[in-house]
């Protein structure tokens, strides 16, 4: 009797083996098209300095579940991709490693990734390293990649997250203090006022926007000026265009006054998209440089600004462009573009009065344009450095325009523009211009050319000769 049980028993064990070693989830496929699933398709780090000392993490822990929904067993290839600045430590199903090879997972199962975030203390405030640190972990399973970004803050900053300010007050207030990091945009809500002061530095990662629907007052100095500007800290980025969106001014958006700013880097420096809401400009930009811009520089849509002693130069289409109307007054401004970065079409200067039109041409709306430009230099690589087109084309907007004392390269309004003590292609002499270096040299034809309207010092704050000013942003 006690034989047979324990023939049975032995019986039931061998059956029981050959079934459990047969389960489908414990037999490992190796078909390329099988894919894991993850509980998520990035790692954020938002908050990352909670700790003190070099051998501590400065993060919370992120976890990351690995899931393989295939009904056969795989092995997996898990590793960080680059780690460039070593702040990323791992723990892989319990091993505190960066990456392991073959990492088995059962059919229907899954593993636990635990993600820490490590940065030096001493290198908060470094302002050689990146405010956004990115990674990604790598999965490869029978030849087939996947990935999951790791993303986090590692110098001290105000991060500005995708959100719209927080104006209880109706009133908010930056400092040079910490600089400002925007990532996926902020809006200045209606009724808002953010004043800066001198010395704040923005800035803002790619693809992302600054959006004015309130009022937003600059106070930038000559010696300490506001810079906005990408990101990317690396020496290969400083001259990039298009690292951002730029400033936008929205329709309910009123006096706004920009000094002694730097915009640099973006798609279009500042854009105001719709006319003012009371007597005052809707934009005052003063003093100003905005360099590299994949596309404008200045750009207005039935707008009205006043622009006063700005360089607007090196931009991938039009340094000043004006269109559908609107009241432009523009002094004491050079607008000036060469061919060291882009491969140009567009003229730097664009004044456009086309009606707005639907999808079958026909006329929705036309604006009247009224446009006093005055001492300002219009320049650059092509034979043609500024359109105009002032007429409404069947629609009822009318207005005027003004060009004076200008220095303007043209060959399509030689002879009309030649008016007005005008100076027609004759090169303004800048001093260095592939080193972006605007001012004028001692033989300029600008200088001392420019007609007595008021302005009494340059972009850099030296007085000018306000009875016969030199044309440009430079005295």
């Amino acid at each position: 009797m006690i034989t047979k049980i324990i023939r049975t028993s032995l019986i039931v064990l061998i059956v029981s083996a050959l079934f459990f070693s047969c389960r489908k989830e414990d037999e490992f496929t190796t078909d390329k098209s099988a894919m894991l699933a993850f509980s998520a398709d990035s790692v954020l780090f938002d908050t990352v300095f909670t700790a003190s000392g070099t051998n501590k993490p400065l993060s919370v822990t992120k976890q990351l579940w690995v899931y393989n929904n295939n009904a056969n067993a795989v092995k997996v290839n898990i590793s960080l991709k680059g780690n460039q600045f070593g702040i990323y430590k791992l723990n892989i199903d319990g091993q505190p490693t960066n990456a392991v090879s073959q990492k088995e997972i059962r059919g229907k199962d899954s593993i636990i990734i635990f993600v820490q975030m490590y940065i030096d203390n001493n290198g908060l405030n470094d302002p050689t390293k990146p405010f956004f640190v990115a990674d990604q972990i790598i999965f490869e399973t029978n030849g087939n990649i996947q990935d999951v970004v790791l993303f986090g803050y590692s110098r001290v900053a105000h991060y500005l997250r995708n959100q719209v300010l927080d104006c209880a007050s109706n009133n908010m207030h930056w400092t040079a203090d910490t600089p400002y990091v925007i990532y996926d945009s902020i809006l200045i809500p209606h009724n808002c006022t953010l004043t800066i002061d001198a010395g704040t530095h923005i800035y803002s990662h790619v693809k992302s926007c600054f959006l004015v629907s309130g009022t937003l007052i600059v106070n930038g100095t000559t010696n300490n000026p506001v810079i906005f500007e990408g990101d990317r800290m690396e020496p290969d980025y400083t001259a990039v265009p298009g690292q951002w969106i730029g400033i936008r001014f929205l329709t309910d958006s009123k006096d706004n006054v920009i000094k002694n700013v730097l915009i640099k880097n973006a798609l279009v420096g500042v854009e105001v998209d719709s006319s003012s809401v009371n007597t005052n400009p809707k934009l005052n930009i003063q003093q100003s440089i905005i360099l590299n811009m994949s596309a404008f520089g200045i750009a207005g849509f039935t707008a009205d600004i006043l622009a006063v002693n700005n360089l607007v130069a090196n931009c991938g289409q039009s340094s000043f462009y004006g269109v559908l109307g609107g009241n432009y007054n523009l002094y004491q401004n050079t607008f000036a573009t060469f061919a060291n970065i882009f491969s140009r079409t567009t003229p730097t200067f664009i004044i456009d009065n086309s009606p707005l039109t639907d999808a079958n041409g026909i006329t929705v709306a036309a604006f009247p344009l009224n446009v006093d430009s005055k001492n300002n230099i219009i320049y650059g690589s092509q034979d043609d450095e500024i359109l105009l087109n002032t007429k409404a084309d069947g629609g009822n907007a009318t207005g005027t325009l003004t060009i004076q004392n200008c220095l303007i390269k043209t060959s399509k309004y030689a002879t009309t523009l030649n008016v007005a003590n005008n100076i027609i292609n004759q090169d303004p002499q800048f001093n260095d211009f592939a080193k972006y270096d605007y001012d004028l040299k001692g033989t300029s034809p600008a200088k001392s050319k420019g007609a007595n309207i008021g302005v009494s010092i340059d972009l850099k704050g030296k007085a000018r000769t306000t009875s016969t000013p030199t044309i440009g942003c430079y005295e």
